[in-house]
């Protein structure tokens, strides 16, 4: 992952999953169009052994299934699959403390989804140089209000109303990465009540 090279430097840019072949262990974590992301890697890379590889997974039953019939044993020593990102995120947090040094990380999945788990291994002692991100899915925002300190997750317009203070907020590229949110500041902090026009601008 890179920063941008142009306005406002904090906004993540992302890069396709690349394997460290100086790892001794690789952990793969994805939810739903990250899956693609995952096998994509796993089949560009001749240096990933199996047996020192896990792969955790959430999705649709569909998404599911084909992640299976792919993450074979002959391709990952582990395979687990969860109901929900909550469930994955709780289990992840007791793979990483069970975890050997030199552990790296493959995420994919939506913007929310990569830094909740990148926020997680932070929070277990891992390293930037340890962890990939590679962004395939929703591009939804988790926008930070500063007025009420509320992370509202799902943002699709240039505007929104917090879910804490209900005040209209526009989000800008100004981006978080110990929170793993973007900045939300009152939009009509100069003119109250004079709210724009909202436009959807990700999906």
């Amino acid at each position: 992952m890179t920063e941008a090279s142009s306005g406002i430097r904090s906004k993540p840019q992302y890069m396709k999953l690349q394997h460290d072949p100086l790892s001794r262990w690789n952990l793969l974590i994805g939810e739903s169009d990250g899956l693609v992301g995952l096998i994509n890697l796993l089949s560009s890379s001749s240096t990933i052994k199996p047996d020192m590889t896990t792969f955790l997974y959430t999705g649709t039953p569909v998404e599911k299934a084909y992640a299976h019939s792919y993450f074979t044993p002959e391709r990952c020593s582990k395979v687990s699959d969860f109901e929900d990102k909550d469930a994955l995120l709780i289990a992840l947090s007791e793979v990483l403390e069970e975890s050997f040094m030199g552990t790296h990380l493959y995420i994919s999945g939506s913007e929310a989804f990569l830094w909740k788990v990148q926020h997680i291994a932070h929070k277990c002692g891992m390293c930037e140089s340890e962890i990939n991100l590679e962004l395939l899915g929703s591009e939804a925002r988790c926008v930070y209000c500063p007025h009420c300190e509320t992370m509202n997750e799902g943002v699709t317009t240039d505007i929104s109303e917090c879910s804490g203070c209900n005040l209209s907020l526009v989000n800008v590229d100004h981006f978080s990465r110990e929170m793993g949110a973007y900045l939300g500041f009152r939009v009509d902090a100069e003119n109250p009540g004079i709210i724009p026009e909202r436009k959807e601008l990700y999906k």
